[in-house]
């Protein structure tokens, strides 16, 4: 695994000499081209933009995300055994009516966490004491198989071409159709539905276009299944600038805080620096490196991710 100082130092140096080249690359485009081509899409931050009726895509991503460091709950950053996820993902999406389109993600996951503990004892107490019985085995630090089911899916309640506006509403569900953790196998599966409300506003200004994507995952089970966790609000910010027709940099700046008890409040922030290379009309290429840069009671990771689209 690449440090993760060194790969924002990486990213941020190319990106800034792309962006310092983008005069001279345009120079060399033909006057006539028009390289505004309105490409929304971001490595991570989902767009505003729906598909229409008719039109389909088929997306596969491959991210690997490791860490040796978290965050306590004051902030500071400690020691931990190592944490390290391989993930592939895949989203089908069409366009059903104007301005709606409906999408089903699945994905296949193997973890290493050299420091997960599965609690078998979570639901019992201590007649004595009144208090939970305390786990006092470790592990698993191995596991792998195929995630929850979502159905997601856009709908365009605002698009104008003047302001060069468009604003979605977001919704995601996810069903707990994956393989759960046990006493010998950590899980892909999160073990309980919940459900994702997003707002997407997505702006363009020539040839530089931003999103900003708003919501709220709220866990449909009770407390007990969900280990206190009450919800999570996310918010991202994601900025691209068209240097070419085949290469846009961008940057995303993304944020999200879990509400709980019992220790389970949370905060992590990161930052994305990407790349959106459409080639042809029916094939784009993503790819990116995500680093977490603070949180609190949050495993710090840094994350390659590597996407292929292709749609009609």
């Amino acid at each position: 695994m690449i440090p993760s100082f060194m790969s924002c130092s990486r990213a941020s140096v190319i990106l800034g000499l792309l962006l310092c080249l983008c005069p001279f690359s345009l120079h060399a485009e033909s006057a006539e081209e028009d390289l505004a081509l309105q490409e929304h899409t971001k490595v991570v931050t989902v767009d505003a933009t729906p598909y229409d009726p008719g039109q389909a895509e088929l997306w596969s991503s491959y991210v690997i995300q490791g860490g040796k460091f978290a965050w306590k709950s004051n902030g500071g950053r400690e020691n931990r055994g190592t944490y390290q996820t391989q993930l592939l993902e895949t989203q089908a999406t069409v366009g059903i009516f104007k301005n709606i389109d409906v999408g089903i993600i699945n994905w296949f996951q193997h973890t290493l966490d050299k420091e997960n503990n599965y609690n078998e004892v979570g639901d019992l107490t201590d007649p004595g004491t009144g208090q939970p019985v305390e786990d006092e085995t470790e592990g698993p630090t191995h596991g792998f198989g195929w995630g929850d089911l979502g159905v997601t899916g856009h709908w365009r309640f605002y698009d104008s071409e003047e302001k060069k506006l468009e604003i979605a509403y977001i919704p995601t569900i996810f069903i707990p159709t994956g393989r759960r953790s046990n006493f010998d196998h950590i899980g892909a599966s999160q073990g309980y539905t919940s459900f994702d409300n997003a707002i997407a506003f997505t702006k363009d200004i020539g040839r530089w276009n931003g999103t900003l994507n708003l919501g709220y995952n709220t866990p449909l089970a009770p407390s007990k299944r969900t280990g206190d966790l009450f919800g999570t609000t996310h918010a991202n910010i994601a900025v691209g600038y068209q240097v070419l027709r085949w290469l846009q940099p961008e940057v995303e700046l993304i944020y999200s805080h879990d509400f709980g008890e019992h220790g389970r409040t949370a905060n992590l922030a990161s930052v994305v620096f990407g790349f959106i290379m459409p080639f042809g009309d029916h094939v784009r290429f993503e790819t990116g490196v995500q680093q977490d840069v603070f949180g609190s009671n949050k495993v710090q990771t840094t994350s390659g991710i590597f996407s292929i689209a292709f749609f009609t």
